[in-house]
């Protein structure tokens, strides 16, 4: 399967899409944020499709693991931004499970 056809790739654009509505939604002063957010958002479907490209399951396994690594950064990311009052509830709630979701997609898939 290419990993464009794939239920992870495409959540875990999702997952980039709700980082950039998080993203244009920052005060200024939380640039500190915005940087961690945006390479954890974007890092989760470029390991992916990394993994993808490699032959044996050892490799697919390291990439997929760091995937999942950086969908829980972004799950953390949206706890700090919420405790600092600029990330609301829901955001935060959608966020989380989406990283739920896909770290339990990327523990399975090989």
């Amino acid at each position: 399967m290419h990993h464009t056809n794939s239920r992870i790739y495409s959540s875990a654009l999702n997952l980039v899409d709700l980082a950039k509505v998080v993203l244009d939604q920052l005060p200024q002063g939380y640039g500190f944020l915005a940087d961690q957010l945006r390479r954890a958002a974007a890092s989760v479907p470029l390991n992916f499709a990394e993994g993808c490209g490699k032959l044996s399951l050892r490799d697919r396994q390291r990439y997929f693991r760091a995937a999942k690594g950086s969908a829980y950064e972004v799950a953390a990311v949206l706890d700090v931004a919420a405790r600092f009052g600029v990330v609301s509830t829901g955001t935060r709630t959608q966020g989380h499970d989406l990283c739920d979701h896909l770290g339990a997609m990327l523990s399975k898939y090989k």
